[in-house]
């Protein structure tokens, strides 16, 4: 189900760089290098997240991307190589397996459409918040930034 929420985000973050046509391998290569180092970070949620700057046009080829994890709080002393990112925004969200990204990115797409809602500014980043179910496939939240009416 989607659904508008406005929320603020505060990460622990290494930045990458790639085209876009390639996140499906680069993100996850990210994450598990990220991992390694996860246990550094100090006022960890131990929730992994994933932010990335939207793509502006079809000429926009590559892009930045983020992958970390939430904190508690502001992070004053960083592990060489991360950094802190602060997020909030309108967002339209929805929640699904991590398994049917694409769906979920297709139908919260088709939803801000027919809701009338307009696609935030470049500078917003979108973010996966992947979200642990026990016995199960991880899930995921998925938040587009949007414009507040």
């Amino acid at each position: 189900m989607c659904k508008v929420v406005s929320k603020e985000f505060k990460a622990v973050v290494m930045r990458n760089r790639g085209h876009f046509r390639d996140y499906a391998e680069l993100v996850p290569k990210a994450a598990q290098h990220f991992l390694k180092r996860a246990h550094d970070i100090p006022n960890s949620t131990g929730v992994e997240v994933s932010i990335y700057e939207p793509k502006r046009d079809p000429t926009h080829r590559e892009g930045t991307f983020f992958v970390g994890c939430l904190v508690n709080g502001d992070a004053e002393s960083l592990p060489e190589g991360m950094e802190y990112i602060r997020a909030g925004n309108s967002y339209a969200t929805i929640r699904g397996k991590v398994t049917e990204m694409g769906q979920l990115y297709s139908e919260l797409d088709k939803w801000i459409g027919e809701q009338g809602y307009q696609y935030g500014s470049p500078e917003h980043y979108i973010l996966e918040v992947y979200c642990p179910v026990e016995n199960d496939t991880e899930d995921v939240e998925v938040y587009i930034p949007i414009k507040s009416s």
